[in-house]
């Protein structure tokens, strides 16, 4: 079992068939293109010490170059560790310390840098992905790659909680594999005429785990773009005859804001949304604009991506995940306070189990107790099933802010907040947003005899947080509601 595979060791048939586009660069790559480079990096990579369980953090943009590095890293057994590009280089010392790696791959300048970051690992730039893959290496790769074993951890995504930094959530193959058996069991046919468009950043898992390999599976093609923009994506639905895109709901609705310009989606076969719930009006009116049904999935990277998908019949109303997946598969039950599974109908917490489940948080085996219970993942997330086997997915559990389906840590920005020396203490919430669904919404206390405006307060955060991070709006205040517990109640914060 190897992520690289089925790039190095493809159909001779498929040699000088195109697999992935650059739809920002222009840049177009072959089956036989790609499998050498693949091989040509990974003998850097392995000049360079990277050898079987060490870790790589891959801090890239959406480009072919990034799938080459990941694949290199597995091709040689290594770990690769997928970090937001949007991640500002000062936060980059988290990633490294937690992870160990042997190497950071990353688009920053080196004097970008913490020089912590540059003293504990060796640094390669983005820009010499490129032409190191295309020089012969100081001495060849392994002539095979890696055999992973099943529960070999083989990849780290990176999510954020209400309490802690972000956590590595740590794949193996046998998760791979088993989210692949649910994708070919529920997933609509592709061939290899399909051609897919892939904005979605690769470091939140759905590019990398499920639409670079469904294109080396079938035979089709990946045109990649570094970012969404609602007319480039129309420009290359257009031009490149896109038929299948994939999305979040904030995504379908810039893109139905476009008017006469999103003709062109008359002629998808196929758009999928993920990551954060879809309402049944966006569903309505994209269908009637595009005569394309919107599909829709459930599922989070603890989870290796998809475990529930709707992509064959039209939506029963909002939060329908569709039918829950054979049990042989993987399990989905509804939990309630005690973790005790409920009847139908009943709302509680999702959970899941199954061989596609994570091996759990990297270093931090007590948050991985927390979320496990007699092998079920609970997901932090609400909903029912029907008595006709329907995942209805209703709220969230947990306090993790939902920006477009990016999950933004209200501890993250808090620290943030609280580092400026006007601050006292902060809070941080979602407040509703009609394109974005939330966003963030902070509370602060200034010390006494302190003062700071708000745009100075949000241009200071803005300088250590990615974009969708920094507080929208700031409210300064004298104090925060507590529970009975003495705990911040962010439910009466939310409120007011």
């Amino acid at each position: 079992m190897n992520y690289a595979s089925p790039l190095v060791t493809h159909e001779p048939h498929r040699e000088t068939q195109t697999l992935f586009v650059e739809v920002d660069s222009g840049r177009s790559f072959t089956y036989g293109q790609l499998s050498a480079r693949v091989r040509a990096f990974a003998g850097q990579l392995a000049a360079r010490g990277v050898s079987p369980g060490c870790k790589v953090v891959l801090h890239l943009h959406n480009s072919v170059d990034a799938i080459v590095a990941h694949a290199a890293v597995q091709y040689l057994g290594g770990v690769s560790c997928w970090v937001d590009a949007l991640v500002q280089p000062r936060s980059l010392s988290h990633y490294v310390s937690v992870t160990g790696c042997r190497m950071l791959l990353t688009h920053c300048a080196p004097e970008a840098l913490d020089p912590a970051v540059l003293s504990a690992t060796e640094l390669l730039s983005a820009t010499q992905i490129g032409p190191l893959s295309e020089a012969p290496p100081p001495s060849p790769c392994p002539s095979e790659p890696h055999p992973f074993a099943p529960d070999e951890p083989s990849y780290v995504y990176f999510t954020s909680g209400t309490t802690s930094l972000p956590k590595g959530v740590v794949l193996t193959p046998g998760n791979h594999a088993s989210f692949t058996r649910i994708c070919e069991r529920y997933w609509q046919p592709v061939d290899a005429q399909s051609r897919h468009l892939c904005f979605v950043p690769f470091s939140h898992g759905f590019g990398t785990v499920f639409l670079v390999p469904l294109a080396l599976r079938t035979g089709s093609t990946l045109y990649i773009m570094r970012a969404f923009h609602p007319l480039k994506v129309l420009e290359a639905v257009e031009r490149h005859g896109i038929t299948h895109i994939y999305g979040v709901p904030s995504h379908y609705q810039q893109l139905l804001r476009m008017g006469s310009k999103a003709d062109c989606l008359r002629g998808l076969r196929m758009a999928f949304c993920a990551a954060a719930k879809l309402e049944h009006g966006l569903m309505v009116d994209w269908e009637r604009t595009t005569g394309t049904r919107l599909c829709e999935g459930y599922g989070l990277i603890e989870t290796c991506c998809g475990t529930v998908w709707r992509v064959d019949r039209p939506s029963l109303g909002t939060g329908d995940m569709g039918p829950c997946p054979d049990r042989s598969l993987v399990e989905i039950t509804i939990l309630d306070q005690d973790d005790r599974p409920v009847p139908a109908g009943v709302t509680g917490q999702i959970a899941v189990r199954g061989p596609s489940i994570m091996k759990g948080y990297l270093n931090d085996p007590e948050a991985t107790a927390r979320v496990m219970v007699d092998g079920w993942f609970k997901s932090g997330d609400e909903g029912h099933v029907t008595a006709d086997g329907d995942l209805f997915l209703t709220g969230r559990i947990k306090d993790i802010i939902n920006i477009a389906g990016i999950k933004v840590s209200p501890f993250e920005v808090e620290a943030v907040l609280d580092a400026h020396p006007a601050v006292l203490q902060s809070a941080v919430v979602a407040a509703r947003d009609s394109l974005y669904g939330e966003v963030v919404k902070a509370f602060v206390r200034l010390r006494p005899g302190q003062s700071v405006s708000e745009r100075d307060l949000i241009r200071f955060a803005g300088q250590q947080l990615i974009n969708f991070q920094v507080p929208k709006t700031i409210q300064f205040v004298e104090s925060f509601p507590l529970t009975n517990m003495g705990k911040l109640d962010r439910k009466k914060l939310s409120a007011q």
